[in-house]
């Protein structure tokens, strides 16, 4: 049988009906079949099936298995070693990268196994627990307990290694395979669900919060690994071990909130959803708002618990389309499509944070993979799409500096007296954005690990970040990815702005930030931003001098602008993975009145500047004499990999900075170089640069820079209020999209992302491929991607329909109302779309 007619007569459909359904793509969730012959054998199996399954309707990939003696097993680095490809040169470089993903997932499972030796573990049987393993002292690195005094019995829950350890067979099959699982399943049955959220047990009112040491919740955290074992590795773990994972440890997590009754990661969702709790201090009754990161982490715990719950009994409160009116909240599916196109309106909240978007985007990535509604699935990837891209034009080798909201501590933020940052640029313990880890694993850019011997350094402290990234459903786009890994398309000029939003009560979006990134190929300048209040309601933070500290740490932001030059250039750069070692301008700040915004496409400019000492050195040994007060470093690689020229005019404590990049332009020498600067901007120079006194400068391209340098008292601020662009090739590179801080206000605009304003419509481009990806959010409950190809997939209005043979319930094709006939979903079926069929019992 080779075509859809015979399957429609297959199924007791009339020759016409099944006709209906030619285009149509016909996927069952339990196989891969790629034939039509393996869609009637799909059919037959349902046909014959005798009992309902319950288990996750998910099919992971399996990965290329790996030699362990390659991949390492110190639970302190993740080894690289073997997982890189060359740092310059490659033909091909997205292929390339693409090729090494599961050497560089096995990488990070293997180091976060670790010191884990599954081969020397034996199960013991027998005794009062029914068992146990030897030596005991590994097995216990799988789970970990949180203590809370009197106020609760103690919580015992599964770690992050579990799911490394459980999934390590998939990357290195070997002898101990069943091992791993009963390893595994054996940490889930002595655990049990703890407490989601802000606040753990005992936190009832305004004198725990003031005067006490509230408990921390955090065990949604804990659930994102939980999700991906329930729904990757449920058949792998004994049956008793995967229904309490389900039914107990993702069900049951509780969300404590003080004068609020106790909610849990399954059912419906309450009409309050947003907030922690709240305080009535003299009879006055202050708000107290939920974190961005525990809003998406519990909602996605809920929603995804909820599927294998309906799995179980089909009782409408675990109905994620219509649960609505369980807790009198909306439904679990509108909320979520919701927050993920608030994210495509306007970004997160807890925008850059240290650590949360970690939390955040493992929320969106189980999403995407595990979520049975289209329109979930879709919108979970479209933010993915937007989420990686800004990774891309504010990275450099994957380091960052960047303007944050959350946490504000004094690893994170540390600087020196004037206000230069000093944070590491690769270590998270020390103070680095944790990007790096993730897309190490995805994009594969990691030559910034050859200054570390190909190693990614974790810690107990902050974890293996890489291994949900390792497991994920989720890859780069081509064009997202060729913005990564190819040195000769990172050329742009991108901005991001956020703006206050209507809805402060409800999500706590009240910045007013912006970011503005300049890469080329050999270096990035990254604006520094400005300061912002609380990312959520600051609730009952004026009862105490202790809370308010305590809630500072949520407030936004404002880092150097700092231009970043390329590892691997051959030249002393200083030490790439800290930030002193950066040229920077402006200071940190954590109040109001300081604005670092002084970038153009080969400029920054700031009210101070601060010179590390391989740029003093190098202005003093090869810069030349002075052309006027313009200082020169000559950095010049004639093509042959990363380099730069750079002329530097200070002022008093004023400067301004061109860079020009040799690697892009090598038939301009250093001299002539010289030369130009001073002869375009001589009359500048001679008139000095002075406070608050508008300003143009010309560069090598041809650009035009107007700009300001302030510092007046608590006003402390460098802008870019226009660039006029030149007529060369770089300028056109350069002006795409208009990043140049014209016109109305734009969520995103520039040479890569673009929106036409804050309504959800972005459009992702690589002129240099001359390929755009298009991600429309405008109607959340119809999502709708267009790919770089001009496919164009969009979720809603029966794009995918869901059927059930053996259903005997509603029938309007979701999952949890599918169609019980094959001619119901044919003729219901948008042209174009998807039917999937579940497994079952059937006549």
């Amino acid at each position: 049988m080779n075509s859809l007619r015979e399957i429609g007569a297959f199924v007791g459909m009339t020759p016409n009906t099944s006709l209906r359904a030619v285009g149509n793509i016909v996927r069952f969730v339990t196989d891969d079949h790629t034939s039509m012959r393996g869609i009637i054998r799909a059919l037959e199996t349902v046909g014959s099936s005798v009992a309902q399954n319950i288990r996750p309707l998910y099919r992971r990939t399996r990965p290329v298995p790996q030699d362990p003696e390659t991949s390492g097993r110190d639970n302190n680095f993740i080894d690289l070693t073997n997982a890189h490809m060359p740092s310059f040169g490659v033909p091909d470089p997205v292929a390339a990268a693409v090729g090494l993903f599961d050497a560089r997932a096995a990488a990070a499972i293997g180091g976060a196994v670790g010191t884990i030796n599954v081969d020397a573990m034996r199960f013991v049987p027998g005794g009062p627990g029914g068992g146990h393993f030897e030596p005991f002292d590994a097995f216990a690195e799988l789970t970990e307990t949180k203590t809370f005094g009197e106020d609760a019995p103690d919580v015992v829950i599964p770690t992050a290694q579990s799911l490394a350890v459980i999934a390590y067979p998939d990357f290195f099959p070997g002898q101990h395979d069943a091992l791993s699982a009963k390893m595994v399943s054996e940490a889930i049955l002595v655990s049990n669900p703890g407490w989601c959220g802000s606040f753990g047990p005992g936190v009832d009112g305004a004198f725990d919060l003031a005067l006490g040491d509230p408990a921390e919740g955090n065990y949604d955290i804990s659930q994102m690994h939980l999700l991906q074992i329930a729904y990757q590795y449920y058949e792998e773990l004994t049956p008793k071990a995967s229904e309490l994972l389900i039914t107990q440890l993702l069900a049951l997590g509780r969300i404590h909130r003080p004068r609020l009754d106790d909610t849990f990661t399954s059912e419906g969702t309450p009409d309050d959803w947003s907030r922690a709790g709240f305080v009535s201090p003299l009879g006055v009754k202050l708000r107290i708002g939920e974190t961005e990161n525990h809003i998406l982490m519990i909602i996605t715990t809920r929603y995804l618990t909820n599927q294998l719950l309906y799995q179980r009994s089909h009782d409408s409160k675990y109905d994620n389309r219509r649960n609505g009116a369980v807790l009198g909240g909306p439904n679990c599916m509108d909320l979520v499509l919701m927050l993920l196109g608030n994210i495509l309106r306007d970004g997160f909240s807890e925008y850059n944070a240290k650590p949360y978007q970690s939390e955040t985007r493992y929320a969106i990535l189980n999403l995407h993979s595990f979520a049975y509604d289209h329109e979930v699935r879709l919108a979970a990837r479209m933010v993915l799409d937007y989420v990686s891209a800004h990774i891309a034009v504010s990275s450099n080798d994957l380091r960052r500096m960047v303007p944050f909201r959350r946490r504000n501590e004094p690893e994170r933020s540390a600087r020196d007296d004037p206000g230069f940052m000093d944070t590491s640029l690769l270590e998270t313990t020390f103070g680095a954005d944790p990007s790096a880890q993730h897309f190490a694993i995805l994009a594969g850019n990691t030559r910034i690990y050859e200054t570390r011997g190909m190693h990614i350094k974790t810690d107990l402290r902050e974890g293996n970040d890489a291994v949900m990234y390792a497991l994920c459903d989720y890859r780069l786009p081509g064009p997202i990815h060729d913005l990564f890994v190819n040195d000769a398309h990172r050329r742009f000029f991108q901005r991001v702005h956020r703006i206050p939003q209507n809805d402060v009560a409800i999500t706590g979006r009240t910045s007013e930030d912006q970011e503005i990134y300049a890469g080329s190929p050999s270096y990035l300048i990254s604006a520094g931003g400005n300061f912002a209040t609380w990312a959520i309601d600051p609730g009952p933070v004026s009862l105490s001098a202790k809370l308010r500290r305590k809630n500072d740490q949520q407030l936004g932001v404002a880092v150097t602008t700092s231009f970043m030059p390329t590892t691997g250039s051959g030249f002393d750069c200083g030490d790439p993975t800290r930030a002193h070692d950066l040229i920077q301008f402006g200071r940190f700040s954590d109040v109001a009145g300081v604005f670092n915004y002084g970038v153009a496409p080969d400029f920054a400019c700031g009210p101070q500047v601060h010179l590390p000492e391989w740029c003093q050195k190098a202005i003093a040994a090869d810069g030349g004499p002075r052309l006027g007060d313009f200082q020169f470093v000559d950095r010049g690689s004639a093509g042959k990999g990363p380099g730069f020229f750079l002329a530097l005019l200070k002022h008093g404590e004023f400067a301004v900075m061109e860079a020009f990049d040799t690697w892009l332009h090598p038939e301009l020498s250093f001299e002539q170089f010289r030369v130009n600067v001073f002869q375009r901007n001589k009359d500048m120079m001679a008139r000095g640069l002075h406070s608050n006194v508008a300003e143009k400068y010309e560069t090598e391209n041809g650009n035009i820079v107007s700009f300001v340098i302030v510092n007046e008292g608590d006003d402390f601020r460098a802008r870019v209020d226009r660039v006029d662009f030149g007529g060369g090739a770089d300028a056109a590179m350069d002006s795409f999209g208009d990043a140049s801080q014209q016109g109305p206000a734009r969520f995103v605009n520039g040479t890569v992302m673009n929106s036409s304003g804050h309504d959800g419509l972005i459009q992702i481009s690589n002129r240099f491929l001359n390929k755009t990806i298009t991600l429309d959010m405008r109607v959340p409950a119809h999502p709708r991607r267009t790919a770089e190809t001009g496919e164009v997939e969009e979720a809603g209005s029966n794009q995918e329909v869901w059927v059930n043979l053996a259903w005997k319930g509603p029938t309007e094709g979701d999952f949890f109302h599918p169609f019980n006939t094959m001619a119901a979903a044919v003729a219901a079926v948008a042209p174009g779309g998807v039917i999937k069929m579940m497994p079952g019992a059937a006549s």
